[in-house]
């Protein structure tokens, strides 16, 4: 018997396409009757609930969504996540809802999350997920986000053709607006960047100032490392590093206003004693500057990243 393919009739005659009818249920059943001494990838070791009638109810809200025939579409959708509150189909459903009608990709991001999260092969939750963790620019997550869905789309050639749009976007918006030639170089600086953050934040300052310092040998105008940087080495009472950074800061963003803010009180303080900030800076603050319409001058890839994917 031939194998069926994901954009082929459904042969349970129900008119859709198998992808969007039985192949999750085939799946899970091919998953269950697996012989139990073959090795299992941690990340594809799991147990879904397949809930057919559920599933349908969601497509025909989707439909009607698809058709621009919005009215009940919502309320449909939130009473089905009421009742199945852990169900992949009815968080997926919400997710577009608030991505696509609402407009709000931050508040479709967690029941993208949430759907992967209990059916991992989701390969349209993980290009969603993508899309909107782009739009937020969670940059690193996007890129994840979007390979899983090309992992995830074996047949589905028209999720596998979008990720990869998107990841080539992406690609094209590193080069041009930073020092990094590849994708995968920034994801890696910006991780390096988060972990440095985290440290920071549980204000153990040696080790926050060598990881800002690594952040800033690869990307010199990094503007929220330096203002991280000034507070780490405020922090072991060095006022003297701190204000240069602060003033490297200001040179690149003369607006930045956590640096703003910062310089004021470093400079008060005396050279060896440390001082221990109030608040720590924010990682993002030049997004925060986007959505209250404001426009700092190191935006660029803020700004680029909100013009070409909104609208």
């Amino acid at each position: 018997m031939n194998a069926i393919g994901r954009n082929d009739p459904c042969p349970c005659g129900s008119g859709k396409k198998y992808k969007r009818c039985c192949l999750a249920r085939h799946e899970a059943l091919a998953r269950q009757n697996r012989p139990a001494d073959l090795p299992v990838r941690n990340e594809d070791d799991f147990t879904a609930e397949l809930l057919p009638k559920v599933d349908e109810a969601v497509d025909r809200l989707l439909i009607r969504l698809e058709k621009g025939q919005l009215e009940n579409v919502e309320s449909g959708l939130e009473a089905l996540l009421r009742e199945h509150p852990n169900y992949h189909t009815t968080n997926y459903a919400l997710g577009v809802y608030l991505a696509m009608v609402v407009g709000e990709p931050d508040k479709a991001i967690p029941f993208f999350e949430k759907a992967v999260s209990i059916f991992p092969p989701m390969a349209e939750a993980h290009c969603n997920l993508g899309l909107c963790y782009t739009k937020a620019g969670r940059i690193p997550r996007a890129v994840a986000a979007l390979r899983q869905a090309i992992r995830y789309s074996a047949g589905d050639d028209d999720i596998a053709r979008k990720a990869r749009d998107e990841l080539q976007f992406l690609e094209k918006l590193v080069k041009d607006t930073t020092p990094f030639q590849t994708l995968d170089a920034y994801v890696e600086n910006q991780e390096l960047f988060d972990l440095a953050f985290e440290n920071l934040t549980a204000r153990r300052y040696d080790a926050a100032a060598e990881l800002f310092t690594r952040v800033l040998a690869q990307n010199p105008d990094h503007v929220q490392s330096h203002g991280n940087l000034a507070l780490a080495y405020a922090g072991l009472g060095r006022k003297a590093l701190a204000l240069e950074h602060l003033d490297k800061a200001l040179a690149v963003d003369p607006t930045y206003e956590p640096a703003i803010q910062n310089r004021k009180i470093i400079k008060s303080m005396k050279e060896g004693q440390p001082h221990q900030p109030v608040a720590i800076a924010e990682t993002e603050y030049y997004r925060d500057c986007l959505e209250a319409e404001k426009s700092p001058a190191h935006g660029s890839w803020w700004q680029r990243i909100k013009r070409l994917t909104t609208g």
